[in-house]
């Protein structure tokens, strides 16, 4: 609400009508302003010459008090008697009279105007001994009226009587609410009146003083009673200001537990602490029985009767109190049980012998998730702060024991998942193992085949050289390929754990690259290394990295050509917020991987090499480099480079020990 015009003009409202209407004043009150409305007294507000209220209360205000009187001059004569009963109180009263005059009073209007108005400016025109011109130029941003007008020609009309004079003679020549740009009075008073206005000046200074004495005496009992308010005023909001700091840390705490019965405990003490609840239970909506259950509770020895604890009630008795504020989503308080319709035969009832009963509903969501119930022994019963208190609580509760739930459900479907998965994984390495055994069926029988069928012929070509040489390269090239596949497979198979430190990167891949130097350099293949000074040791399992950059560096020398060259380049990533990481490339500038292969190159049994020297061909080779990687929590990645070539990404996290 706006401060436009004080309560010294709404308080001679007030007091007109009372005078005039058997003392009742009621009709005024109601629907003024949503401040004024929600005062418990709306008409000492309007009385305080401290108050300040806006044009369009007062503006209401004129408006219901011609109705009441059945006047539509109802404002003007308000004007008059404010100022012939002293009404306007006693500053302005002083302020008049200090002025000796009429004459003197119209050229400090604007000052008092300004002290008790802020919707005009008041402009004097012309000022004679006994007549002036007045112009009252309205604020067009608040909502004036012409009852705001009628009350000023009546104040201006009594004026001279302050001084004991007659009333003057009013005219208005033109109306800022007849469209016209302000509102201009002409004002005439007798000259009888300068006798009373000279005689005055004499007495002023002690009639002033004796009635500012006797005002200020009234006013400091006011004083003293507002101080009394405000300092009761003073302690409840800071008693309240304490109880929202509870509120607000202990609403942290409960929203960032997850665990339900743990979290349950943390909300009876919080009810027991801070609402100064002794006993409350929580019942929660069982959606599948349909039907509330006790959930948690706490009593007045600390103990919950059994009976309370397997309390079960169907949502569908509705004369049912839980199940009504269930149903409803709104709060009840029965403030004496003993005269109430509730059932006296009930449990809760029965048991905890309750003078009063409050059930608020746990809302989140806009739906009812269950209710908390708490009840009071004495006659006082559940105090209305309790109950205030507990309603702010209330869906900050819902909010956690939701989200516990939710957080239990969650837990619940990570296990099943989790069997899931190893159900899924069992499945898949039943189905692994029976494509490795038809896989290897396979692959050992051509071999076997070939130095099968050499052995049939020894007998008859025992003696033939050629045959011989032939033999002895076939069956030994086939034994080596039968033994390199057996030793990838049960490389394959066997579940070796994880074996992280500490180690030297670069070391290990000086090691691998001498290891391939009998076949890189028999090509004439360049094999370079770009390492990153800042990668020191790194977490690993020494020979499962062995392995994945033995097999990769196998592949790029197989795949080069003969002169070609092949490069190793680490660098340490210590990106801010991320997790630090090594990374590996290895780059080739072989034929590269055509793009219908290059999403399956770590598929099992997936190759294009038929032959090596190394090995075999049998496509486990980057699958179990793959699994490698993964133990080590690690990526591994294939791109073809612009240019040539292939280019194998390995990440490794680098995690201190």
């Amino acid at each position: 609400m706006e401060k436009e015009t004080s309560c010294i003009n709404s308080k001679a409202i007030l007091d007109y009508v009372k005078k005039y209407n058997d003392g009742d004043c009621s009709a005024l009150f109601g629907n003024l302003d949503p401040e004024i409305d929600a005062l418990q007294d709306p008409e000492s507000f309007l009385r305080d010459p401290n108050s300040w209220i806006s044009c369009s209360v007062i503006s209401k205000l004129y408006k219901r008090a011609a109705s009441i009187l059945n006047d539509e001059k109802a404002a003007y004569k308000i004007g008059r008697y404010a100022t012939e009963n002293i009404s306007l109180g006693y500053a302005q009263r002083i302020i008049f009279k200090a002025f000796w005059s009429v004459r003197k009073a119209l050229k400090h209007g604007q000052k008092v105007n300004d002290r008790w108005n802020r919707n005009k400016r008041v402009e004097l025109v012309e000022l004679k001994k006994n007549n002036a011109v007045v112009r009252l130029h309205w604020d067009p941003k608040m909502e004036v009226t012409k009852n705001i007008c009628l009350y000023n020609q009546g104040v201006y009309a009594s004026m001279p009587q302050i001084w004991k004079g007659s009333p003057a003679v009013i005219k208005e020549k033109c109306c800022y609410f007849d469209g016209n740009p302000y509102c201009e009075y002409h004002i005439k008073w007798p000259f009888k009146n300068r006798f009373h206005e000279i005689f005055s000046r004499f007495f002023t200074s002690k009639s002033v003083l004796m009635e500012t004495i006797t005002e200020m005496e009234e006013d400091k009992a006011v004083i003293e009673q507002k101080y009394e308010e405000v300092n009761l005023l003073n302690i409840e909001l800071n008693k309240r200001i304490k109880q929202l700091e509870a509120i607000q840390e202990t609403g942290k705490a409960i929203l960032s537990l997850l665990d339900l019965e743990q979290l349950l405990s943390v909300i009876m003490n919080l009810l027991s602490t801070v609402c100064r609840i002794n006993r409350a239970v929580i019942m929660l909506v069982n959606e599948d029985r349909g039907f509330l259950e006790y959930i948690h509770g706490i009593g007045v020895n600390g103990e919950m009767p059994e009976a309370i604890k397997n309390y079960k009630v169907s949502l569908n008795r509705l004369s049912n109190i839980l199940v009504r504020v269930t149903n409803t989503g709104r709060p009840e308080y029965v403030p004496e049980v003993k005269s109430s319709t509730l059932r006296k035969e009930n449990i809760m009832l029965t048991h905890g012998k309750p003078t009063s009963v409050y059930v608020i509903p746990l809302i989140t969501r806009s739906k009812v998730i269950g209710i908390i119930a708490t009840d009071a022994v004495d006659g006082k019963g559940v105090p209305k702060e309790t109950r205030e208190t507990l309603e702010v609580f209330a869906p900050q509760i819902a909010i956690a024991i939701e989200n516990a739930k939710l957080y239990s459900r969650l837990q619940e479907q990570m296990e099943e998942l989790k069997q899931s998965h190893a159900l899924l994984s069992r499945s898949e390495k039943f189905s692994f193992l029976g494509n490795l055994a038809a896989r290897l069926a396979h692959e050992i029988k051509n071999p076997l085949t070939a130095i099968g069928t050499f052995i049939q012929m020894m007998p008859q070509k025992y003696n033939d050289e050629e045959f011989q040489q032939d033999f002895h390269k076939i069956a030994l090239e086939e034994t080596r390929r039968i033994n390199n596949l057996i030793t990838e497979l049960l490389d394959l198979v066997k579940t070796k754990e994880s074996h992280m430190e500490l180690n030297d990167l670069h070391g290990l891949i000086d090691t691998m690259i001498l290891l391939i130097s009998p076949q890189s350099k028999a090509k004439k293949i360049d094999v370079s290394c770009q390492f990153d000074p800042n990668i020191g040791q790194v977490w690993m399992d020494s020979e499962k990295m062995k392995q994945v950059v033995l097999n990769i560096l196998s592949n790029a020398v197989d795949f080069t050509p003969e002169g070609g060259k092949i490069e190793l380049i680490t660098k340490n990533c210590t990106e801010k917020e991320k997790q630090a990481t090594v990374s590996i490339e290895i780059k080739d500038n072989g034929p590269g991987i055509p793009p219908s292969h290059i999403d399956r190159v770590f598929d099992p049994y997936f190759t294009t090499k038929h032959k090596s020297n190394i090995h075999s061909g049998t496509g486990l080779g980057l699958f179990v480099a793959h699994q490698n990687m993964q133990d080590h929590g690690g990526i591994i990645q294939v791109r073809n480079n612009k240019n040539e070539g292939a280019i194998f990404t390995l990440i490794l996290p680098n995690i201190p020990s």
